[in-house]
């Protein structure tokens, strides 16, 4: 992508409300959050949660990334 990305924002993939906000967002980036954000018990549900977002026309102006859990976790493969 060539195009100038003047703001990011990190949205917790396991939050709803917050994807919600993230769509009315001014952002470019949109850089939704696996890792941190999200604690163990709830990260299968983030994931399926984010696959319905990634899918979702309103999301596409975004240019959108998914911050991932780190190699050395059980639960980067999932991601």
């Amino acid at each position: 992508m060539s195009r100038l990305r003047r703001s990011l924002l990190f949205v917790p993939a396991s939050s709803e409300r917050f994807f919600a906000k993230a769509k009315d967002s001014p952002a470019d980036t949109l850089i939704f959050d696996l890792e941190d954000a999200v604690a163990p018990e709830r990260k299968p549900a983030a994931r399926d949660a984010l696959k319905e977002v990634l899918r979702d026309p309103g999301f596409t102006r975004f240019e959108r990334t998914v911050r991932i859990n780190a190699l050395d976790t059980p639960y980067f493969l999932d991601d």
